[in-house]
């Protein structure tokens, strides 16, 4: 009966007794090998996000003048995060629940911006490299515009400009660059993405979801990285999330508009029902202040200062990793990262196996499907809390790269690959039982081992897997 409301309540010890055995078999985020999602900034500033968190748990956005403290808190965020991408005076924004949202609002925007100034259009378009992160697929679902995803350039895999160029039509509204995107860790070419889109009266939005905040600070550092930010005339919206590599607890990101007459695109106000005013800038309604104080005491207590130190000692780190990555035989990291973020791949193992056994020795890494003429690979995000653990890391990735080579493959990718091109074009049911024997599946719950699950998803065309993972997912 776990989850379900007991006739009698239970005492707090009972309660916190179940809690914590749901989360018996959660990876461990103190220990250091998880390698991505996961910004631990240390445990006196965790301790004071917390307490911050808790202490305006009660309080709701929503409500700004019941609760005044939020819109201070709001706006003292908005400025610092601002600033760090060199905004002026016009450049106003909110916060949001994460990347995502902060992705939504600005598609959102740009929908109906295009309504107001571009009316001729009827079918809004919106152009984004491929590498461009899901949540723009998303908000091109809910809002009704046509996604067109352009090449990447396979050396360094950032946008290729002129794939970019060739699509931006008279029906495009709004265009996308990442900065970096997270798959491979590369800024796009901003600068001469965000001048097409101008030229053509487009609007121009840079994912800085998990760079805006860290890159900034690198520039600051004296780094010559390509120009991302408001300094480019082009842009006219970012977004720039505080629970990746500002450190702070989610949910906490931000939306930023080039000016107060794009913003009011963002706006929903309704006092058309005999329900109360509703005022929201964002997609939410009610949100906590936990956020917002957070995301305020994260960035009064680390300051300029101690940004400059995580950022240079992750560096440092990164550097290393990648020079000793490339130095084992049959792995390779993916293009040219340009901050703490990058992909391995492999021609030699199935890089899916290697991710199994790294897990087995406690790493957590993400495995990414071959996609746009990048191989299937996994991704790394360096974090501060990782920065002491990187030798061992680098040890146990060769010795497990060593052993896969010495005793063979456990996965027959050929066989995989025979079996799901034979049944890619079967209805989704029949994939599913055809590949099931083959993976390890024997209910709802995913094998511990998933390798050969990845590599049957890997060879499926993606609209295919979206639609298997949607079946399968939607049966638990």
């Amino acid at each position: 009966m776990n989850g379900a409301m007991q006739q009698k309540g239970m005492s707090h010890e009972e309660v916190m007794k179940e809690l914590m055995n749901f989360a018996e078999h959660d990876v461990d985020w103190r220990t250091g090998k998880v390698m991505t999602g996961l910004y631990d900034p240390g445990k006196d500033a965790h301790n004071l996000a917390v307490e911050a968190y808790t202490r305006f748990l009660p309080q709701n956005a929503l409500y700004v003048n019941m609760y005044t403290s939020i819109g201070k808190l709001e706006k003292g965020v908005v400025t610092s995060v601002a600033e760090l991408l060199r905004a002026d005076d016009e450049v106003v924004g909110n916060m949001t629940s994460g990347g995502t949202e902060s992705i939504l609002m600005a598609i959102k925007t740009a929908r109906d911006w295009a309504r107001e100034n571009r009316p001729q259009v009827k079918e809004p378009e919106m152009v984004l490299p491929v590498s461009a992160h899901p949540a723009f697929i998303k908000a091109a679902h809910y809002f009704g515009l046509k996604v067109v995803q352009t090449e990447l350039d396979l050396y360094d895999y950032r946008a290729d400009i002129q794939s970019f160029k060739n699509a931006l039509n008279s029906n495009t509204v709004v265009a996308v660059g990442s900065a970096p995107n997270f798959s491979h860790g590369s800024i796009d070419p901003i600068r001469e993405m965000s001048e097409l889109a101008a030229e053509k009266d487009i609007l121009f939005h840079v994912d800085g979801c998990v760079g805006g905040i860290y890159l900034s600070i690198m520039r600051r550092m004296g780094e010559d990285l390509m120009d991302f930010d408001f300094s480019l005339p082009g842009v006219t919206t970012i977004s720039a999330d505080l629970h990746k590599y500002g450190y702070t607890p989610k949910n906490a990101s931000v939306i930023l508009y080039r000016n107060r007459n794009l913003r009011k695109h963002a706006w929903f106000i309704c006092s058309s029902t005999t329900e109360y005013l509703v005022i929201n800038p964002t997609a939410q309604s009610t949100r906590t202040g936990g956020p917002f104080a957070a995301a305020w005491a994260m960035l009064r207590f680390l300051g300029e200062e101690g940004f400059r130190e995580i950022v240079r000692s992750s560096q440092e780190a990164t550097k290393v990793m990648i020079e000793r990555i490339d130095s084992i035989d049959g792995l390779e990291v993916l293009g040219e990262p340009d901050m703490c973020m990058f992909t391995i791949a492999s021609d030699r193992v199935n890089i899916f196996e290697v991710d199994d056994e790294m897990g087995m020795l406690g790493w957590k890494m993400i495995p990414q499907f071959a996609c746009g003429g990048s191989p299937e690979n996994l991704h790394v995000s360096l974090t501060h809390a990782n920065v002491p653990y990187v030798e061992k890391y680098l040890d146990d990735l060769k010795y497990v790269v060593d052993k896969l080579t010495r005793e063979g493959s456990s996965v027959n990718t050929e066989e995989l690959s025979t079996l799901v091109d034979k049944v890619a074009e079967s209805p989704i049911e029949d994939i599913l039982a055809a590949v099931i024997p083959h993976i390890g599946l024997t209910g709802i719950e995913l094998p511990e081992r998933m390798a050969p699950l990845n590599t049957v998803l890997n060879r499926l065309p993606a609209e295919k897997r979206d639609q298997l993972l949607t079946f399968y997912l939607n049966m638990t």
